[in-house]
């Protein structure tokens, strides 16, 4: 396949992935996060990958914003973020993360990815519950799609591209709506105004970066470790996935050290986390480059107050049906399969169940850990 064949694949999976991206972040708005500061951690992702050649691209997360933002105190919520980036940029540079996934062995691991991919797909029936319509659309076209492409090498970027644009399309052209931001933000809580204004040489531009002065305190204390916890299985999951759909290995320090970096500038700024995502620049053409782009659109896009702009034209239940397929064809199934070939298969089912019935890809990862040390004194092994 020449070079030409590989450019347009590549192009709309950098454009796939960041329509996927708006709803997460501007459901970090929605939680009181300031959106512009997040562009800073776009560009240290995309020195970080360029350094390192790490395939995993950083963005917003929809369950870390959640995990980031329990409280409704915004100076303890980027603390909380703050503090978590110390640990695991610590962890990162020790080789802890790593030494975590070696000692849970490749079975436990296998489970827990199992159990994210359940996760990933049940998000789909949470999205129909919301928009029954687009949700519908989405998984329809991202079956079709993926059916159609599945001996092509870039069936991800088809799958993610034609699913989330025929949704969309009905949604704003046969349906004629727009989508309500209002209705967005939970109740007691305000969204950050931003002034979508895009040149940084006026002062107005300015008024969206207030520097939040990092606290400690026992909630910031126990915020922190819940968001440790949280990444390191997140970053071991979706990390492992991602590269195991760009059929390479993730080197899962690296991933926890750059996503905690990037998280210090957005953070300080009250801005959201930006952590490990499964992304679809993972099945396009040259994936690790595919990665560095995506993330620097994005953080230009941000950074330039489009996204805000963006969020009333793209519902976030376009993106269902890539959810479904990438859970539960990419994901599930797979890693099913690779538990049940394994030595310690019952361990790996037991991290696939407490992951997906926790939807804490960690909690799942421990079980699983402590059934294979001890699985054989109360007869499960």
């Amino acid at each position: 396949m020449n070079i030409w064949s590989n450019i347009g694949p590549f192009i709309l999976a950098v454009i796939a992935v960041i329509i996927n991206g708006v709803p997460q972040l501007l459901y970090a708005q929605s939680r009181g996060f300031a959106l512009k500061p997040a562009g800073f951690a776009y560009f240290v992702g995309a020195i970080g990958n360029t350094l390192t050649g790490s395939v995993t691209p950083i963005s917003g997360q929809a369950e870390t914003i959640t995990v980031a933002s329990v409280k409704k105190n915004l100076r303890n919520n980027v603390s909380s973020i703050l503090l978590a980036a110390v640990i695991m940029i610590t962890l990162g540079l020790l080789g802890g993360v790593t030494k975590i996934a070696d000692f849970a062995g490749e079975a436990v691991v296998y489970g827990m990815m199992s159990g994210v991919g359940l996760i990933l797909a049940g998000v789909s029936w949470d999205m129909f519950q919301q928009e029954k319509r687009v949700t519908i659309v989405s998984v329809v076209s991202a079956i079709a799609a993926y059916a159609i492409f599945l001996n092509s090498p870039n069936k991800v970027v088809w799958t993610i591209f034609i699913s989330v644009v025929v949704s969309t399309a009905d949604f704003l052209f046969l349906q004629k709506r727009r989508v309500d931001l209002a209705t967005t933000v939970e109740e007691g809580r305000e969204a950050v105004e931003s002034s979508n204004e895009w040149r940084f040489w006026k002062k107005e531009y300015w008024s969206d970066f207030k520097f939040i002065k990092p606290t400690l305190n026992l909630t910031v204390i126990l915020g922190a470790l819940s968001l440790v916890m949280l990444n390191i299985g997140a970053n071991i999951s979706f990390g492992g996935i991602t590269a195991s759909i760009a059929n390479t290995t993730q080197n899962y320090d690296h991933l926890s050290i750059i996503n905690s970096l990037a998280d210090v500038p957005s953070a300080l700024f009250g801005g959201p986390p930006i952590e490990a995502i499964i992304s679809g620049t993972a099945g396009a053409p040259w994936p690790v480059l595919c990665g560095i782009v995506f993330m620097a659109v994005t953080g230009i896009l941000i950074l330039m107050g489009l996204v805000g702009r963006l969020g009333k034209y793209l519902p976030a239940q376009s993106i269902a049906g890539f959810l479904l397929v990438i859970g539960f064809a990419l994901t599930f199934a797979p890693n099913l399969q690779a538990v049940t070939a394994s030595d310690n298969s019952m361990a790996g089912f037991m991290a696939l169940g407490v992951t997906a019935w926790s939807k804490n890809p960690f909690l799942g990862m421990v079980v699983g850990v402590l059934v294979r040390l001890l699985g054989s004194y109360v007869g499960l092994v």
